[in-house]
């Protein structure tokens, strides 16, 4: 899937990626983004594959906000990065 980099770090920022999205905004990747070739780039900045693919999705509108399996989907996203910051906020105070 190809989408702007622009878009999927607003949209890294709406689901509260904030890292993900400050590491791709500072990235060398070009402006047009293509999932398949840009894979493990951007697993590298914290996200995981089905991430990758939910984030773009969201951006280019082939995921209908208000589908039940997206609602899921985003409330298993938010779960996931809720884990993710605890793991990182654990790691800070230490």
């Amino acid at each position: 899937m190809k989408v702007e980099k622009s878009s999927v770090v607003a949209m890294l920022l709406e689901v509260g990626e904030e890292n993900a999205a400050v590491l791709l905004a500072r990235s060398t990747l070009p402006d047009e983004l293509d999932t398949e070739r840009d894979l493990d780039v951007l697993v590298t900045f914290g996200l995981e594959p089905g991430q990758v693919d939910e984030v773009c999705r969201l951006t280019v509108g082939a995921a209908e906000p208000e589908d039940v399996n997206t609602r899921r989907r985003r409330d298993d996203m938010a779960k996931t990065i809720s884990r993710r910051w605890a793991d990182l906020v654990e790691h800070w105070v230490r």
